[in-house]
């Protein structure tokens, strides 16, 4: 799956990813209620008992929630910020891609379990399943690693500083739990990886049926739809006033550039025009200046002529852009990947 904006980039229109969250915190909450906490016994795997009492369904119930709120508002930022996934596939292929991973990484981690239980080494508690929908959120790192540009900020102790960072250090912040939770974490990425190559076909296997995404659409698809944000909306949190505060300074930086290349355009005309060429210079040219700032803006014109790799245009092709678009992204951004890539973000 290729990604990052090829899968159509709509905005706030990521119905699955609003879901997933809403579930999460609906169910944890009411999970922690005295009225409902009897409850909380559903939400319980224990292997291999579940086989033995029929109750399989169990492995579907255990996926549905965090129980610790540490883990609970992790779990929750990394499928905001996986989000974009949503967008750029569209929520049906989206939903199929998590059918896929959740189904493949609960299966993984069943057969691991029981395989440590063969072994008497026993990582998980007497063989409960760690609850929580690990293989939701650990499968999108795969995508996430491969297909999100990785752009280095800053470097501390001669380590670079992306601004993926923050999200590996929160997807490392819920697996390191335990034993069991970083097992669960480690089945969720090789699940992301079987995908993402295609191993016994995966992608045509696991499908979320049509009708079943225009019935879930037209039933509870309009509760999670919304408009798009209006200019100049607050952040919930600094974090996002932070980024919103980035986005507009970027904005900024690519407008002053795509000027610059205007007035490039324009630079035979201004010498034509421009004050200094109309009186005789220090060695006494009456048109020496024209000459001279004739031959400068030819360098300057030539220097920003300069055809972009074509490294750096695979690499935004395989993130979904169209040739043209990235050549004339690459072009208005002096070469520049990081910031093509915000010009083609902010294009789609």
């Amino acid at each position: 799956m290729k990604e990052l904006s090829a899968f159509c980039f709509v905005p706030d229109k990521a119905t699955v990813s609003k879901g997933l969250m809403g579930s999460m915190f609906l169910t944890c909450t009411a999970m922690n209620m005295p009225l409902l906490a009897h409850m909380r016994k559903y939400l319980v795997c224990k292997l291999p008992d579940i086989f033995k009492e029929g109750e399989v369904w169990r492995l579907l119930t255990s996926r549905i929630t965090f129980l610790d709120t540490k883990d609970l508002v992790c779990g929750a930022l990394l499928i905001y910020y996986f989000r974009v996934f949503e967008r750029r596939y569209g929520s049906h292929k989206f939903a199929s891609y998590l059918l896929a991973t959740c189904t493949i990484a609960t299966i993984l981690e069943t057969t691991a379990i029981l395989v440590l239980q063969h072994l008497d080494i026993d990582l998980h508690s007497g063989g409960y399943l760690p609850p929580g929908p690990y293989g939701l959120i650990f499968p999108l790192f795969v995508s996430f690693f491969f297909d999100v540009p990785r752009v280095a900020q800053t470097h501390i102790l001669g380590i670079p500083v992306t601004g993926k960072t923050l999200t590996y250090f929160l997807g490392l912040q819920v697996c390191s739990t335990s034993a069991a939770t970083a097992i669960s974490g480690l089945c969720g990425i090789v699940a992301g990886l079987m995908y993402r190559y295609n191993v016994l076909y995966l992608r045509q296997w696991f499908l979320v049926p049509r009708w079943m995404a225009k019935l879930s659409s037209m039933s509870v698809g309009w509760l999670l739809r919304s408009g798009a944000p209006q200019e100049g909306a607050i952040g919930a949190t600094l974090e996002i006033q932070r980024a919103q505060q980035l986005e507009l300074l970027e904005q900024q930086v690519l407008l002053n550039r795509a000027r610059d290349v205007r007035r490039q355009g324009q630079g035979f005309a201004e010498t034509l025009v421009g004050p200094e060429n109309y009186w005789p210079n220090e060695s006494g040219t009456l048109f020496g200046g024209f000459f001279r700032n004739r031959r400068h803006n030819a360098v300057d014109v030539q220097e920003n002529n300069v055809q972009p790799s074509e490294e750096q245009v695979q690499t935004l092709m395989e993130m979904g852009f169209e040739r043209a678009q990235v050549l004339s992204a690459l072009r208005s951004a002096n070469n520049d990947i990081h910031s093509a890539t915000n010009i083609l973000l902010h294009e789609s």
